[in-house]
């Protein structure tokens, strides 16, 4: 049975000759080894997720990479039963959002990039280090806007608030999306897997012909 990590790397390879780059040129504008692009193609070497998103940008993937990236390192085992073996959520850990520093459901034109900032306070007892922010489902996409995968969050003790920013680029089709993020650790355990559901999340309605926002464009 072909794994995760050999559709992924099949996939890799497929968009890379299709876009006419020998292995060795990639391997150099991304900043990497031959062998080890050479084994991640093959399905042997697991690739970074800035690996992913050079691929799907230069390759114009639009988010397959990232679905097949995700599948990959979510695996075949339940949310609950991950959630459960993980020892989360911790005692005496909590959150309280505060504010859109950024305005939500703003209109803009399509691919234009901006900075979404979110303000969260550490309302338990439990010191915030370590944590990111992990998007909700692929990073980019055909109709969602682009962001990076995971952002980390600074280190907040309890009783402070943090400010979360998170690059991002409108989509590129008319029509609005909803997009959404929860809080992880490195291994991508999330703290609140029973609380929070739907995680923090921005809306950004892309409309032809509208006017750049009055929001901060990132260039």
């Amino acid at each position: 049975m072909t794994s995760a990590l050999q559709n992924l790397g099949a996939l890799m390879r497929e968009l890379r000759r299709a876009g006419g780059m020998s292995l060795a040129s990639t391997a150099e504008a991304a900043g990497t080894g031959k062998s080890h692009l050479s084994h991640v193609e093959c399905g042997r070497d697991r690739p970074s997720a800035e690996l992913v998103a050079f691929y799907e940008e230069r390759f114009n993937a639009d988010g397959q990479l990232w679905t097949a990236f995700i599948e990959m390192v979510a695996g075949p085992r339940p949310r609950q039963r991950l959630a459960a073996a993980s020892g989360y959520p911790l005692a005496g850990d909590e959150s309280t959002f505060v504010a859109d520093i950024t305005p939500d459901a703003v209109i803009m034109p399509p691919g234009f990039q901006f900075e979404k900032i979110w303000r969260l306070r550490n309302s338990g007892t439990v010191p915030w280090i370590g944590r990111w922010l992990r998007r909700v489902g692929p990073p980019a996409g055909l109709g969602i806007p682009s962001s990076p995968w995971q952002v980390q969050i600074p280190a907040t003790m309890p009783g402070q608030a943090v400010d979360i920013a998170v690059p991002m680029r409108a989509h590129s089709l008319p029509g609005t999306a909803e997009v959404h993020w929860k809080m992880v650790n490195d291994a991508g355990y999330e703290f609140f897997p029973d609380r929070y559901p739907e995680g923090i999340f921005t809306t950004v309605i892309v409309r032809d012909g509208a006017p750049n926002p009055e929001i901060r464009r990132l260039e």
